[in-house]
């Protein structure tokens, strides 16, 4: 194994990633090396590039955190083997002692570390992570098709979980790009009907082809619609916008839940009268556990869910940013190595 590496080095907001040389990092105790084969691109590393997030993070930084490798080393105390495939998400570690983590809850954990945030991420030949915290990826998954499900899908899964679907329920999924397209597919596991709502035609018809029971742009025949099955049981977030938040008001049937994904970039305004009203419940949910990502890697094993992919060569990473700011690409943008 050579000395060194390529990696896209985050330097200035809003400027191109640079791919540099630099030295492979080594494991140490409880540490795994994992030589990346692909690594998804994701909305959040958009944000983080953009200057939009309020997490403290040194430059030049590595980012990335949708990471599928192989080990190829390991230090001391780790009984996983060279040649396991595994991936890197975005919890890259938590206390395991915090109220949260002992709960299970440990995406809440907030001592927890983040990759691509307080450690250098997967948009690199190589990443050393803690072995406790890699997800093993299932043979009968790509490693392009996997990537994806390490962030978007474990926290379209955690979403859907934490709405309490019920068979028969409606759910409404605002922003059908890939997180919305994981929604759809889970909610439908669960039993429920399915609406999406969003601007662009072509997910439109993704969603219908994935199973909604409808798509609409918003407006007022998505409203009728929505109304005419009663109203939503849940409405789940992965559209930037906070007018997402005033139409929940629209569409929600009595006690309804909303669950808060995406992150806009301006704040949420709202009377208390029109919770309370209706009893609205109003959750936010980042990211999912480690054994919610090892659930979605087994119904991806089983056929249940797919993800929508779209590769690229690493050295293209930019041109996938660029994509995926002007919402350019109908699911998930994965680069390779």
């Amino acid at each position: 194994m050579t000395e060194t590496m390529l990696a896209a080095y985050f330097t200035e907001d809003n400027s191109p990633l640079e791919i540099r040389e630099s030295a492979i990092p080594q494991p140490g105790k409880g540490e795994v090396l994992i030589k990346m084969e692909s690594c998804g691109v994701c909305h959040t590393d958009v944000h983080f590039w953009k200057g939009e997030d309020e997490l403290p993070r040194p430059k030049p930084a590595i980012l990335g955190h949708e990471g599928v490798g192989s080990i190829v080393a390991v230090g001391d105390g780790v009984e996983l083997t060279a040649g396991e495939r595994v991936g890197v998400g975005f919890v890259y570690s938590a206390c395991g002692n915090c109220r949260e983590c002992r709960k299970g809850l440990e995406t809440y954990c907030q001592n927890s570390q983040a990759t691509g945030v307080h450690v250098d991420g997967c948009f690199a030949q190589y990443i050393v992570a803690p072995a406790d915290w890699v997800t093993h990826i299932p043979g009968e998954l790509s490693s392009e098709e996997a990537c994806p499900l390490l962030c978007a899908g474990v926290t379209a899964f955690s979403a859907v979980r934490k709405a309490n679907i019920e068979p028969g329920s409606v759910v409404v999924v605002f922003g059908l790009g890939g997180l919305g397209q994981y929604a759809i597919q889970f909610a439908k596991l669960f039993g429920a009907k399915v609406v999406g709502i969003d601007l662009d035609p072509k997910k439109l018809e993704t969603a219908k082809r994935l199973g909604a029971h409808a798509a609409y742009a918003p407006g007022e025949e998505a409203e009728k619609a929505i109304h005419e099955l009663g109203g939503a049981d849940a409405l789940l977030s992965f559209a930037p916008s906070p007018q997402v938040f005033r139409n929940m008001f629209t569409l929600a049937a009595p006690t309804a839940r909303f669950i808060q994904v995406a992150l806009p970039n301006n704040p949420f305004t709202f009377k208390a009268a029109e919770l309370i009203d209706l009893g609205i419940t109003i959750i936010g949910s980042a990211d999912g556990t480690r054994l919610e990502r090892d659930q979605v890697m087994q119904l991806a094993k089983d056929g249940l869910v797919h993800s929508n992919v779209e590769t690229m060569e690493f050295g293209n990473i930019n041109e996938a940013f660029r994509r995926l700011d002007a919402g350019d690409a109908d699911g998930r943008l994965v680069v390779q190595f």
